[in-house]
């Protein structure tokens, strides 16, 4: 600039220039600047794009943790396969043997002298495996933490360009929107310290629901999550207010119709192949207790997503950093428990120390958790792109196929596998069980008010 427009702190003016053209000369150079900056910024943007958004992802500017989404094809195979293989693997580690130090004896041919035996137990740890799904989400955090500092990288050099704008064209900026970058939303502390209730609550409906899981089959577990909605109507009905209309009522009676004879056809079958209806019966009770804390958490959620301003995936992220935090406290008391009370000691006593002895003796037990934390976390990761992607039908002809996906997976285990353990068998049974899956899709998606209900459903001349 000094050379080509004079020394402007000597006030000198360039050999053969005019004050006039210097001042214009200045002028241009400082434009090259700016645009130079533009062209830097645009550049970064279009860099961290491409690198999160990895040229298959969609970009979305409004979303406020990643800044892309899935398309909707990708979405819903993700949805459906990690949803599928989060049941399918805890049900594999429940029926997988390790050598430990708890005793067990389970086989027919045991010997009480064959210490070798004794120690080799199923892997019948649903606290461990809740663990491993708190550990998963807290990612979650660190994720969106990260990539939310890659996009905010081009703030460092916005200042550059702001500081040669002049004030009228800012305000022009302005009014048609174009603005500096803002700041990501973060959750206050309030909010974090209140977060840590709804984690409690996870953390006791997922273990609830994973004890339940070690005695039904993987399509019983399944299905009987879908109770969460009776009971997630009643609290929102009591503590938010919300009204009911006939048709929800009336959905809500299909759908505990379909939970009755989903619990029924499970017990019989039970009963029919020789099995424990009395530890069937207590594994339905879990699951379905573990949904009556659930419909809990969904509340309060709700009311820290739309009061507190919390993002859905900061919320899953922060439960995951709060539930592992309370197993600092709950692994030490869990071992030193006492182990009484037969089957349904395993919701107070879990040996953490005979978990991780049996981790280190099983291959395939390591194998199965990592799968089911990495499933965990890219479920929970596109599970808020959920409602912004896809219609309501669609979302839950989704949450429909994992149930029918999970209960298939089991049938192929059972037949092709010969995992009589793990599987599932196809009984006479299996047709009253399908009867209350086909209800309880259409309870479901009619409290929704995706289908009607004869006789409930107002006709569209009665809206009018």
């Amino acid at each position: 600039i000094c050379r080509v427009a004079g020394c402007t702190l000597c006030g000198e003016e360039g050999p053969g220039m005019s004050r006039m053209e210097r001042l214009e000369s200045e002028a241009r150079v400082e434009a090259e600047v700016a645009d130079e900056a533009v062209v830097m910024i645009d550049d970064l943007d279009t860099e961290a794009e491409e690198t999160l958004c990895c040229g298959v992802l969609e970009k979305d500017e409004d979303d406020p943790d990643f800044g892309c989404l899935l398309g909707p094809g990708l979405l819903s195979v993700l949805i459906v396969v990690c949803g599928t293989a989060s049941t399918i693997t805890s049900k594999l580690m429940y029926e997988t043997r390790a050598h430990g130090i708890d005793k067990c004896a389970r086989h027919d041919d045991d010997d009480a002298d064959d210490d070798e035996k004794w120690h080799n137990c199923k892997f019948t740890k649903p606290w461990f495996q809740t663990l491993v799904m708190k550990l998963a989400m807290s990612l979650c955090f660190f994720i969106a933490k990260f990539t939310q500092w890659y996009r905010d990288r081009r703030e460092k050099i916005a200042p550059v360009v702001e500081s040669r704008r002049d004030p009228l064209a800012e305000a022009l900026l302005a009014e048609d929107g174009v603005t500096s970058p803002t700041r990501r939303r973060t959750p206050s502390n309030r909010a974090i310290r209140l977060i840590a209730y709804p984690a409690l609550t996870d953390l006791l409906q997922t273990v609830l629901a994973q004890a339940g899981l070690l005695w039904v089959t993987s399509s019983t577990y399944q299905m009987m999550r879908g109770s969460v909605i009776v009971f997630t109507c009643f609290l929102s009905i009591r503590f938010m207010g919300k009204k009911m209309a006939p048709v929800h009522w009336a959905a809500i009676l299909v759908v505990i119709l379909a939970i009755v004879l989903v619990g029924v056809a499970g017990l019989l079958g039970e009963d029919d192949s020789g099995g424990s209806a009395g530890t069937y019966a207590l594994g339905i009770a879990l699951i379905i207790a573990g949904q009556v804390v659930g419909a809990v958490q969904f509340v309060l959620e709700e009311y820290l997503m739309v009061s507190m301003d919390v993002t859905p995936t900061l919320l899953v992220g922060w439960e995951g950093i709060w539930g592992t935090l309370y197993f600092v406290v709950l692994a030490p008391l869990l071992t030193v428990s006492p182990d009484v009370g037969g089957a349904a000691s395993t919701i107070w006593h879990e040996d953490f120390i005979d978990t991780f002895i049996q981790l280190k003796n099983s291959t395939a037990l390591i194998v199965l958790n990592v799968v089911s934390a990495v499933a965990l976390l890219v479920y929970n990761l596109v599970g808020n792109m959920v409602t912004k992607q896809l219609s309501a039908i669609l979302r839950s002809i989704l949450e429909s196929c994992r149930t029918l996906g999970v209960w298939i997976t089991g049938i192929v285990i059972w037949y092709a596998f010969r995992d009589h353990d793990s599987g599932e068998q196809w009984t006479v049974w299996s047709y009253l069980e399908l009867l209350g899956f086909v209800l309880l899709v259409y309870g479901t998606i009619a409290y929704r008010e995706l289908v009607p209900i004869p006789g409930f459903t107002p006709s569209a001349a009665a809206l009018e």
